[in-house]
């Protein structure tokens, strides 16, 4: 309030306006690299590289995307960070522990819950990166798999040359939390994985192969003549190496060898194409659960058969198993609801056999170590250094029994 003067001589009190509040000045967290980063983590690994922005991201950080724009070049050099962020991270949970198998493994497991999402996301992501930061970060990966192998070698059990297999698979069961959303207590989390990883690096293997290899020395495979079948299996490999995203339909024409136009004689569009694959290898699953179920003596052959199953799937069909993992995603909202609820309930049907053989186990523990299984099987057939081993099928699904907790049931 003031005074002034009003006709000349009196004076009156009048109201002047109140100025306007200044807004608090923000400042920026001392965290906030690790905040972008956190946040990307959990939007690549959701929806997938393609279907985020940077405007989605620094959205959700509440900050403008200019701001964004200071931390990091683009989207690429986002990932990147990100990858780069989290391999830094499990480098220095392995070198810390100096050579206590047992002690990474715990430190690993409680990492893999904190970046849940990592999996999913070096899995099906990181083909998007440029050559020379895809090959910088894989080599990373590399060397935490020597080294981790090499503990293996020292702790496990059989020949030193199954170490790099038992790693593998100890990654792989880490991995898996990416996969789903089952949700435990943190620390029972914790334990229940660092046990399945521990068993795979334990478990006894098979020294004679009960399970066909991929192709048998010798073999001379042969193509199917319809162009459909052609344009499908072409259209596999390229989304399996490349990503959906960045596959045109040329590009399978030219893998297919025919024009990129006569596609459309078979298929009416990209969409249709994806959805034909993820079909095609859906109902193969089901019918070799359908086999395994209807043919078997009890849950616990009903289990062995199913595990099996599955094994010898994935090995014979290693991109498709890719793309059941990876590009569903990429398919319109009524089919990939779909797809989803079918590939759910193909793993429900896991739950209930591994929970009727293993009564004391809750249901989400159940649960949790289905995917650890499955997550092995998926992740083992795909490793090319691996491919040569005769055994591997009949190994993969012994190592598969040991995560589920089954020890050593006879294979058939």
């Amino acid at each position: 309030m003031t005074a002034r003067p009003v006709d000349g001589e009196e004076f009156a009190l009048v109201a002047m306006p109140t100025p306007p509040a200044m807004p608090a000045r923000r400042r920026r967290p001392r965290n906030r690299r690790e905040q972008i980063l956190t946040v990307a983590a959990c939007r690549f690994g959701d929806l997938g590289y393609h279907r985020v922005s940077m405007a989605d991201i620094a959205a959700a950080v509440d900050i403008g995307a200019s701001a964004l724009y200071r931390h990091f070049r683009g989207k690429q050099d986002l990932l990147v960070a990100v990858v780069d962020d989290t391999l830094t991270e499990l480098e220095g949970l392995v070198d810390d522990r100096a050579d206590d198998l047992p002690a990474i493994v715990d430190a690993l497991a409680h990492a893999a819950l904190r970046r849940r999402h990592f999996g999913a996301l070096w899995d099906r992501d990181l083909a998007y990166l440029p050559e020379r930061d895809r090959h910088r970060l894989q080599s990373r990966m590399r060397a935490l798999v020597s080294r981790v192998a090499d503990l293996v070698a020292a702790d496990a059990v059989g020949p030193a040359g199954e170490a790099r297999l038992r790693a593998h698979a100890l990654w792989a069961v880490l991995a898996s939390p990416s996969r789903h959303r089952v949700d435990r207590d943190a620390a029972r989390f914790a334990e229940l994985l660092g046990q399945a990883a521990m068993a795979a690096v334990r478990a006894p293997l098979p020294t004679e192969p009960t399970l066909a290899p991929r192709q048998l020395p010798g073999a001379k495979p042969q193509l199917p003549v319809s162009r459909r079948e052609a344009i499908l299996t072409a259209a596999i490999r390229l989304f399996d190496r490349q990503g959906y995203p960045t596959v045109g339909l040329t590009d399978i024409g030219a893998a297919a060898g025919i024009a990129g136009p006569s596609i459309y004689n078979h298929f009416a569009s990209k969409t249709e194409i994806l959805s034909a694959a993820l079909a095609r290898g859906n109902e193969a699953l089901w019918l070799a659960l359908h086999h395994a179920l209807t043919t078997a003596d009890g849950v616990e052959d009903a289990l062995e058969q199913t595990i099996d199953s599955y094994v010898t799937f994935a090995v014979n069909n290693p991109a498709m198993v890719s793309v059941l993992l990876s590009e569903v995603i990429n398919l319109p909202a009524e089919q990939h609801d779909t797809y989803q609820r079918s590939q759910q309930a193909y793993v429900n049907e896991w739950v209930a056999l591994l929970g009727r053989s293993q009564p004391h186990l809750p249901e989400p523990e159940v649960r949790l170590l289905v995917h650890a299984a499955l997550g092995v099987t998926n992740d083992l057939v795909r490793v090319r250094l691996l491919q040569g081993r005769d055994r591997l099928p009949t190994e993969i699904a012994a190592l598969a029994r040991a995560v589920l907790g089954l020890g050593t049931l006879s294979q058939s």
